[in-house]
């Protein structure tokens, strides 16, 4: 029996599915077989082939696939093949893009800056707080009140009122038009409540109530 003759890898790939569904020429065959033996890549496809063929290959108990059949397995497999070879040029090209250099160096680069910002980010100190005018503060030891005068009180007027009721503001007007009052300190207890009393009665008051040392401005 005459040696068969050898083939390229190229061929052999290209021969390999009609090997598996059993259409090539005894040589065919032969050669394809011969240089499988020697080739890892081969066998394995053909490996992978042949059982693509088998899984769809009719049970013994059915009727013999007719020719139709085994054109839609052919497509099968020439599909399966496309597939595998669209996979090699992109690994191929996804190779050639991490050989270069520059781009290897760009890429450790970029993950080492994404790694120096996340850690920045998880480790810098919260930010200091801090306090406006605006920023409730607890008040001094002493007594107070929050009042909200008539609109149309003038600035004299307002004076006026403080001076005789032993009274200066401490905060305000706030957005509500809310004052905080601080009695003198030399004020009873009786005439705090006397000074609330009346102005409470007072036309250019609207709102007058006592708060206690501590609560907030």
């Amino acid at each position: 029996m005459a040696e068969p003759d050898r083939i390229s890898h190229e061929q052999a790939v290209e021969l390999l599915p009609w090997l598996a569904n059993d259409t090539l020429d005894a040589d065919e065959v032969d050669a394809v077989k011969q240089h499988a033996s020697s080739c890892v890549v081969c066998r394995h496809e053909l490996a992978q082939l042949e059982a693509l063929a088998r899984s769809l290959e009719p049970s013994s108990g059915s009727l013999r696939t007719p020719l139709p059949d085994m054109r839609n397995i052919n497509a099968r497999i020439d599909e399966f093949i496309e597939q595998k070879g669209r996979t090699r040029k992109q690994l191929s090209k996804l190779r050639d893009w991490f050989d270069n250099s520059w781009r290897l160096a760009f890429i450790t680069q970029s993950v080492i800056m994404v790694a120096l910002v996340g850690g920045w980010l998880l480790t810098r100190p919260p930010e200091p707080s801090f306090s406006t005018l605006s920023t409730p503060q607890p008040l001094p030891n002493g007594h107070y009140l929050r009042v909200v005068f008539e609109p149309n009180l003038d600035a004299s007027g307002l004076s006026e009122l403080l001076q005789r009721n032993h009274l200066s503001i401490v905060q305000g007007p706030s957005e509500r038009g809310v004052y905080t009052l601080r009695f003198d300190a030399s004020l009873s207890p009786a005439d705090r409540e006397q000074i609330t009393d009346g102005l409470t009665r007072n036309v250019d008051v609207l709102f007058a109530q006592p708060i206690a040392s501590g609560a907030e401005r």
